[in-house]
């Protein structure tokens, strides 16, 4: 009776760990602004973009559990062990400095953590409702280009005011 409720004991435990080594699963996300759609693109085109680039021959769930958990331990840790968990560690501390900074470095924009994350998580895997990672490229460009503008024009020095004369007076 003790082997067998050892070995349930065990089995649950390895059920457990086997079921949060997948807890990262792509899913619908519901945008309700610009500042959603933002945060969600940011991870939806850098997830598509880690995926072609590093895990482009590897079709094992372990890299994008352990990159997906390195980026969630990059606010705490200072662990650095391999090539994804390096990459996750990178990637979490950019995302933190736009956490105090603001989405994309405007502080008028709210990171959303869960949202950048889910973005990345759909990407990874290759979760093909909603948006596409094209287009979510295509978004930030046309997003950051229209934010630069206006930086750009707010920046811009004010030409003098100069009074125009009235039509009476340039004929005299």
């Amino acid at each position: 009776m003790k082997k067998q409720s050892i070995f349930t004991i065990i089995a649950l435990v390895a059920a457990f760990v086997m079921s949060s080594c997948n807890s990262y699963k792509a899913k619908e996300v519901k945008l309700s602004n610009e500042n959603d759609s933002l945060n969600y693109t940011l991870g939806l085109a850098n997830g598509d973009g880690i995926k072609n680039y590093y895990l482009h021959n590897d079709s094992t769930d372990k890299p994008i559990v352990l990159l997906l958990k390195a980026i969630d331990e990059a606010y705490s840790s200072d662990k650095k062990e391999d090539e994804m968990y390096k990459l996750g560690m990178q990637i979490g501390n950019s995302l933190k400095k736009q956490k105090k900074s603001g989405l994309m470095g405007d502080s008028t924009l709210v990171f959303n953590q869960g949202l950048v994350e889910q973005g990345l998580i759909n990407a990874l895997r290759n979760y093909k409702e909603g948006m596409t990672p094209d287009e979510a490229e295509k978004y930030l460009h046309k997003v950051m280009s229209e934010l630069q503008q206006k930086n750009m024009q707010s920046h811009a020095p004010v030409a003098p005011k100069v009074d125009k004369p009235k039509a009476d007076e340039s004929k005299k």
